[in-house]
C-alpha cells in the first residue's frame, strides 16, 4: 500500500494579494512616467539685438593691445597669487603594521 501526503490546498493570502497589487501599481506608474508624461518645457529667451551688438563689437577686434598689459588693473589681476601652494603633509603611520 502506498502512502500519499499532499499540503492543503488554500487559496491565495492577503499578503500575496497585496504584494502584487503593490507591484501592477508601481510598475503602472512608472510606465506613466517614462512613456506618456508630458516633460517640462523650459523658457528660452532670444537675445535682443543690442547683445549681438556687444558680439560685433567684440569680433572686429583684430589684435591686443599692448598698453593694456601695462595698465595697473591688468598687473593686479596678474600678479596676484589666489593659489597657495599645498605644503607636503603627513599622510598615515610610519609603520601601518604596528598596533594603535
Amino acid at each position: 500500500m502506498a502512502i500519499v501526503v499532499e499540503e492543503d490546498k488554500k487559496g491565495p493570502s492577503l499578503m500575496s494579494i497585496g504584494i502584487w497589487v503593490a507591484l501592477i501599481v508601481v510598475i503602472g506608474y512608472a510606465t506613466y512616467y517614462v512613456f506618456f508624461k508630458e516633460p517640462e518645457v523650459v523658457d528660452v529667451f532670444i537675445p535682443t539685438d543690442s547683445a549681438f551688438e556687444n558680439i560685433g563689437r567684440l569680433s572686429k577686434i583684430n589684435r591686443l593691445d599692448p598698453d593694456i598689459l601695462k595698465s595697473p588693473a591688468f598687473k593686479s589681476i596678474s600678479n596676484g597669487s589666489y593659489i597657495t601652494v599645498p605644503s607636503a603633509g603627513r599622510s598615515g603611520r610610519v609603520n601601518p603594521f604596528s598596533p594603535f
